[in-house]
Formats: structure tokens, sequence, C-alpha cells
């Protein structure tokens, strides 16, 4: 259970600083001009019969606060269900009209993040508004950070899977799992809790992640989990998709809690199971039909301090469900912003600069104003309730800014765009039993239990506060390390690998082709070089730079980027293509093994030092992938160690270093633990992803990968650099995932061994 102390503490709320009553009383303009704007609304049938009640109250307070207004905007809501129709014939229909049918101003929804770039692809062209209440893939926002038509109304899922592992942390609970589902939502929650965990000092046990299929057994799992927690509270992480998976998981969790463990009496310790779930849990058939074992949820919430949900509680008589106030928002924010273009047609300040456009369409559009509405925290205030919002309205109308507080919270939007939220309230509940009045039967009721928020209010506690709580995670080394007698070293040998095969993986070629060249550039010549690599994005059609590769394009290079702008590819010779090998042709040219098929290998002895650079993706269960992200066969963490143990055996390398840019990378360092002379530096631990880095709009990838991008950054600067100062760059400049260094006790003292080593000549 939570602390009843830190409770207590978090759960302190001010007064409520407004909550107004509906004034039907108001006159209203008899002859007022009305603004009709279309809004398709796209969500599952039953998330709409939910959140029917912001839906109208919205609609409600919308027209009662432009009752005194000449020009009256009015929101015309035409509904489509997810689950039912054809998203890519929907999403062209609404962004390309046919002649005579009605224009779509925007678009509220979807609900699911898988299905927002349907949408987003085709509202593109026109700057059409996409709405999101509730997409919450931190991919996904990653991706459209920049896209001025493209609105989340709640943080991503790295900051949900931050408040879990908080929570969990809060009960002294020592193990920790997920299961989620392998989509675009559940997989921003296998990529982080893995990062989460290792900040806040939890125990992941097994193999920490597991991807749930409907109908699959996860008993295998579950018996891994509890055979390897390390106390006696193991919690669950759940982030599924839909009600339905809630209800089998939990089910299953249940059963095998009480059948194998509970009710095993020659099981060796006791294991309690614990459940934390994600915002889609927060649903009318889990509340209504869950298991005996109570748990906790957490879900995007509403501001306490601007009075949303007590209103909300006061007028339904329930608490507002997932997403409920971010629509109530959406609908505002679209009803603000053709507002704010009637009275401003043509001119519309963002940013304190007129939004203009080189491409069509030209004009400033509906997005823009609402970026207007939201792009200043001076002006008139407003807030989310009738009377709020007439003061907005009014503001609007005279051409001026407002500052606006919706349902949701203060309106805080990215400072670039305007148009991701910067800011959610979230409500950590748990759904127990309790007794019916008349003590007939239990029902299962949902208890709020504290508020949080990334900025921290009156009424939410701050989750930096939570973040300072700890300190954050941090390898320690010490100076215990062997000190091995080596001879000079004579030469030195570089291989280096990119897995990838397509254009979406471009940064996995890129960034191995931007190894390549500073090998060039410290000396290395192509006999000492073999690069691995399809070879395939020069030439691929969606390259709007045929020949040519990029790690970075900008203006001015990078601080101690000196490739900004250059093709990375030019001058470089490719000595395999990818696809023309075998996992085991890797071992065959580490060992010099020179065939027909395999002409040009290294030859390293006793006296050379080996270098390895990987560039690809990983996965938790079978970490580095031989192929793309959908790869089934790994390269195997017991390959690479055959590999570099018969290196060793046969005396073919002084030292050697793995430099591995993959999700689940540190599982190769765990692999090669014990092995003399060898060390691996990773871009992620055995249970994280890797994430990407440097996205290119025009090219609609990302061009290059943090660990990468530092690595080269630091040897171009100096290559004496020690390896721990090496580590400490890569570690701060490395997002989302924590760089590590394995095997050091058997390679040297990080303090004084430095990459010179590897990188000897003059650049």
């Amino acid at each position: 259970m939570l602390r009843p102390k830190l409770i207590l503490v978090l759960l302190a709320t001010m007064a409520l600083t407004g909550c107004y009553e509906d004034d039907d009383n108001a006159p209203a303009i008899p002859d007022a001009e009305t603004i009709m704007l279309n809004v398709d609304v796209v969500l599952p049938a039953s998330i709409r019969a939910q959140w029917q009640n912001s839906i109208d109250w919205a609609q409600q307070n919308i027209a009662q606060a432009q009752q005194r207004q000449q020009v009256q905007v009015r929101l015309n809501l035409r509904y489509h269900d997810e689950d039912t129709e054809d998203l890519e014939q929907l999403a062209c229909h609404l962004a390309n009209p046919a002649e005579g049918d009605d224009t779509c101003h925007a678009i509220i929804g979807p609900y699911h993040s898988d299905n927002a770039m349907t949408f987003l692809q085709y509202a593109a062209r026109n700057r059409l508004p996409v709405v999101m209440p509730t997409c919450t893939s931190a991919e996904l926002q990653r991706i459209n950070a920049r896209n001025t038509y493209a609105w989340f109304l709640t943080e991503s899922d790295i900051t949900q899977c931050e408040m879990m592992i908080s929570t969990v942390k809060t009960t002294d609970a020592s193990d920790v799992a997920l299961i989620y589902t392998d989509n675009t939502y559940g997989r921003s929650f296998n990529e982080w809790m893995g990062y989460y965990a290792t900040e806040r000092g939890i125990h992941i046990a097994g193999s920490g992640t597991k991807s749930y299929r409907k109908g699959e057994d996860l008993s295998p799992f579950l018996r891994e989990i509890a055979d390897d927690c390390e106390g006696e509270d193991l919690w669950i992480l759940l982030a599924l998709n839909d009600a339905e998976d809630y209800l089998e998981v939990m089910r299953q969790l249940d059963d095998y809690w009480f059948d194998e463990i509970l009710m095993n009496d020659d099981k060796e310790k006791s294991v309690i199971f614990r459940y934390i779930c994600a915002d889609t849990s927060f649903d009318t058939q889990v509340i209504e039909n869950a298991g005996f074992t109570p748990f906790y949820g957490i879900t995007p919430y509403a501001s306490r301090s601007y009075g949303f949900p007590q209103a909300y509680e006061g007028r339904f008589s329930r608490l507002p469900f997932n997403g409920e106030p971010q629509v109530y928002d959406a609908l505002t924010i679209i009803a603000m912003g053709a507002a704010c273009r009637a009275a401003s047609p043509g001119h519309c300040i963002v940013n304190g600069k007129e939004a203009t456009y080189t491409d069509y369409p030209f004009g400033p559009g509906l997005t823009d104003y609402m970026r207007a509405v939201v792009s200043s925290d001076s002006g008139a205030n407003g807030q989310w309730d009738a009377n709020g919002l007439a003061s907005a309205f009014n503001a609007l109308t005279a051409g001026k800014t407002v500052n606006i507080s919706g349902a949701t919270g203060s309106l805080l939007f990215d400072t670039e765009s305007r148009t991701k939220i910067l800011n959610t309230t979230y409500m950590l509940w748990e759904l127990e039993y309790e007794n019916n009045d008349d003590d007939s039967e239990r029902v299962l009721t949902v208890k709020p239990r504290l508020h949080l928020s990334t900025a921290g209010s009156s009424s939410e506690a701050s989750t930096t506060a939570f973040w300072e709580l700890e300190k954050k995670w941090d390898q320690e080394f010490d100076n215990t390390a062997a000190s091995h007698q080596l001879p000079p070293a004579t030469d030195h040998w570089a291989v280096v690998i990119s897995p990838s095969t397509t254009w979406a993986n471009y940064r996995h070629q890129a960034d191995a082709f931007a190894m390549y060249q500073l090998l060039r550039q410290y000396g290395y010549d192509d006999e000492h070089i073999v690069l691995i690599v399809e070879d395939n994005l020069a030439t691929d059609p969606r390259n709007a730079f045929p020949g040519q590769i990029f790690i970075a394009r900008s203006s001015a290079p990078a601080a101690g980027e000196t490739l900004v702008n250059e093709d990375v590819r030019q001058g470089a010779v490719v000595d395999y293509h990818f696809s023309d090998l075998r996992p085991e042709d890797v071992g065959d040219i580490l060992m010099g093994r020179q065939t027909e098929r395999l002409p040009h290998v290294i030859h390293p002895d006793s006296t050379s030092n080996v270098f390895l650079f990987w560039s690809g993706h990983g996965s938790m269960h079978k970490g580095p992938l031989w192929g793309n992200e959908d790869a089934k066969e790994g390269f195997g963490n017991n390959l690479i160690h055959d590999i570099v143990s018969q290196m060793n055996d046969a005396n073919t390398y002084r030292r050697m270093m793995l430099a591995v840019e993959t999700c689940y990378s540190g599982q190769w360092g765990q692999s090669l633990v014990g092995l003399p002379d060898v060390l691996v530096l990773t871009a992620a631990n055995a249970f994280e992803t890797s994430k990407a880095d440097v996205f290119d709009q025009q090219l609609g990838v990302y061009l290059s990968n943090a660990f990468a991008r530092t690595f080269r950054s630091k040897l171009r600067s100096r290559t004496s650099i020690t390896l721990y100062d090496l580590y400490r760059e890569l570690y701060k400049t490395t997002p989302g995932s924590h760089v590590t260094i394995y095997n050091h006790q058997q390679y040297g003292s990080v303090y004084t061994e430095t990459m010179q080593e590897y990188f000897p000549f003059q650049h």
C-alpha cells in the first residue's frame, strides 16, 4: 500500500477558485450571425457514450458564452465509429471532400494512437487540425512535434510510465514487470519502463516485459518473474489496448497467483502480485467486472485547481472518464480559434509573429488561429466554464489576446508549434471493494488517491519533486579493475555493421557510414576496416538528396559536429551488403577466416586492437537483432560470446572494444563479462530501448542516434578522452536509456584508460 503520510501530503488541495452556475437568463442577440464548423469526431462507440457528458456540456457552455456576441460559433459534430469504419477511406474523404460534400473543418480523435497517423498523413495537405485527446504514444508525438496541425492534448506516455514507476517506488517495492499490448500505444511503456525502473533502483523481474496477444497464456511469463522476484511484492504494470484485454489479463494474474503461489505449499517463497494499470483501464467494463484483487490505475485527469472535476462530479455524480476533460478542451479551443479567425481574417499572430506560409494553403488556417488562442500567457483571463469562456470570446472578438485555462488545467503548449500540451494532471486511483448501504453485497468502487502533474500546483504533487526524491542512477566504478601487462599495440582493425535495411531505419546505416568516416579520418585505411551495410538509402526513391546520406542537416554546425550537411557516404567503400551475409559470417570476418564468399576480413593478432561498432535494432528476448525491428532472428547473445571467446583462445586481439547502439544492447555486455581485455560500451542496459535522435522533417526519418552522435563528437574533439569521461558525456546526452560499460573489471581502470587504444592516429 502507499505510505499514508505521503497520501495525506499529496491530497492536500486549496479551495476552488471559481465554479459558475449556468446563466440561462442571459439575453441573447436575436439577429446574431452564426459560423457553423463541421467537426468530425472519430471514436469507438463505447467511448462516445462515456464522453457524451463532457461533449454536451462543452457545447452548452460554448453556446451560452456567446449569447451576447454578434458573431457566434457553433460546432456541428459528426460522429464516426473508430472500430467499424474504413479509417483510411474516412481520413481521405475528410481531408479531400468530394464536390458538393460539406467541408470538414477539424477532426477530434482518433481515440487510439495506432490510428492517428492515418488521419495525420491526410491532414498535412491542408493543415486540417486533428485534435487528439488521448493519443499518447511517445513516438507518435515525437514524429509530429513540429506539425502545426497535429494537436496532442495529453502528455506522452513517457510521463505516465514515470508516474506508474514513481507510485511503485513509494511502496518500497523491490520488483517490477510489465505486460503491454504490442502496438503504437503499448510500445511507449515497453520503451520506458526499464529506464524509469533503473532510475528508481527497482529490480526488473525476469525478462521484465511481455507483449500480450488476445487469448495468450501468460503463465510461463508469470512463473519466470515470480521466481526471479527479490522481495515479497511484485508490481506488474499493465498497459493494454482495451477493457477486454485488461479483464482477461487480470483474470490470469489472479488465477496464477491464487493457484500457483497462495495455494502451493511447496513454493519456496511467497510473492504477492500487485497491479497498476495505465489510462486505458479507466473504463466502465473494467470497473464493473474486475476480479477479486484491488488494483491501482493512472489516468490523465482534470486540474482540481480550476474546478472542472469537482463541478463534473456534482453535475453527473461520477468521476470523468479518461479523455473527457481533454475532449472538453478540444471543443472549446476549436470554437475559440474560429472566433479569433472571424475577428481578424487573414491576420494571425502566433508567438508574437504573423503566421505565414510559402506553400499551399498559403494563408493562415483554423489550426493557426487555434494556436494563436493558446500562444499567449497574457491578456484577458478565461477558464473552462461558461462565464470564463464568455470573457475569452469577448476578448477574441475585440482582437485581443487571452490567457485561457481549460478543463485539464493551464493550457501550456510547446513554444514552437503550440500544439503539444506540456502539462497534464494525472489521477492515481484505486479500485476496491466496499459494501452497499444495506450490506447486501460488495461492489467495486473507484477511489481517487492522489493527483499528480509535471508542473505541480496547489492541488497536484509535481513529478519533478518525485524525481528529486531519488538520486538519478549512475554507474559506479572503482579502481580494482585488472591491470594486465600487455605488449604495445602494433596495428588496429575495425568492423562496422548496420543490420537495418529499410528507409524508416535510415539512422542506423547513416551512423555506420559516419563511424566509417571517423575511422578514416583517424588513419584507418580500407584494408583495416570492414563495412557491412545494405547501402540502399542513397538510391531510395524517397531520398530527396539522391546519392547522399546525412547524419544532420542545418545551416550551422552543431557543437562539436563537423559533418553537418556533409554526405557521410561519399568515398565510402562498402565491403558487404548486409542481406548477403549470415550471422556466423561475422565470426569468420572477425577471426580472419577468408573465403571466396568472404574475401575481405580482418587479420588481427596478439598485438592488435579490434574495434566493433554495431547500429541497429534489438529485442528484449533476443538482444541485438539480425535485421530490422521485425526480424525473426536475433544475432544471438551466445553467438557473440562464442565469437569473442574464440578470438581470445586464438590470441587474435590485444584489446577489443564493442560499441553497440541497439535496444537492449546491454545483453551483449552481460554475455561478454569475464573475457579478458574486452570492453563493451552500450547505448542501453539489458532492459531498455535505445532512442532515436535528430529527426529530419523533409526526409521524414531520424538521421542519427544520440549515443552514436555523442560518441563521434567526443572522439572528434580528442581521442585521449578517458573511458570514464566518454561514459559521462554519453550518459548525459543519451536520453531515455542508461549508457553502460560492461566488463571494465577485466579491462582496466576507466579513469586512466583512453580511447587512443582504438583511435591512435593524428586527425
